[in-house]
C-alpha cells in the first residue's frame, strides 16, 4: 500500500522533512483471504534522496493524482492521520480502505503506521524513515535505491514512477 511520506497535502500542511537522503525501514504483512497469515517481520529497506520537488511528488501521489487512490489527511503539530482508499488490484469494483496515523518525531525522524483492507485481503505496515545526511555525489532528487553499508544503489527515480503511473 502506499506508505510514502509527504510534506504538503491538499488542506493539511505537513512538517517539513530536511532535504537529503532518508533511509526507510518498513514491516508490511499482506493477508491474502483464505490463505495463512503472513507473520514475515523482516523489513524492506529503502532510500529516496529528498527535496522540495520530491516532497510534492508525494503530496500528489498521497491526494489521489495517480492510480485513482485518494487519501484524505489531516491533523496538527507533529501527529496526523491518513485515511482513504485505491482500486483493489484483485479486480472488481472492491476497493482497499487504508488508515493510518504519521507521527514526525522530528524534522529527520518520521514514524507512520497504516492498516488496509479490502474483499480479499488485509493488511498492516509500520515504516520509519530516518534522514541520514546530504545525498551522496551524483544522487539526484528523486533518486530511489538501497542504501547498504554507507553506499547508495539507484534503482529509479520518482519522478519516472509518477509519469508510468498517471
Amino acid at each position: 500500500m502506499v506508505a510514502i511520506i509527504a510534506s504538503a497535502v491538499a488542506a493539511t500542511t505537513l512538517p517539513g522533512k530536511k532535504p537529503g537522503l532518508w533511509v526507510s525501514s518498513k514491516v508490511i504483512h499482506f493477508n491474502m483471504a483464505g490463505k495463512p497469515p503472513d507473520t514475515d517481520n523482516t523489513p524492506t529497506v529503502s532510500a529516496m534522496c529528498a527535496d522540495a520537488s520530491t516532497d510534492a511528488i508525494e503530496a500528489k501521489i498521497l491526494t489521489g493524482g495517480v492510480n485513482g487512490c485518494g487519501f484524505h489527511v489531516e491533523g496538527s503539530g507533529n501527529t496526523y492521520t491518513i485515511s482513504g482508499s485505491c482500486p483493489d488490484p484483485m479486480g472488481g469494483n472492491a476497493q482497499m480502505v487504508t488508515q493510518g496515523k504519521m507521527v514526525w518525531v522530528s524534522d529527520t525522524q518520521i514514524h507512520m503506521e497504516s492498516k488496509t483492507t479490502s474483499a480479499h485481503m488485509s493488511g498492516d505496515a509500520v515504516s520509519d524513515s530516518t534522514w541520514v545526511g546530504p545525498c551522496p555525489a551524483g544522487v539526484m532528487p528523486g533518486d530511489l535505491g538501497t542504501f547498504v553499508g554507507g553506499v547508495f544503489k539507484k534503482t529509479g527515480n520518482i519522478k519516472d514512477a509518477l509519469s508510468k503511473a498517471r
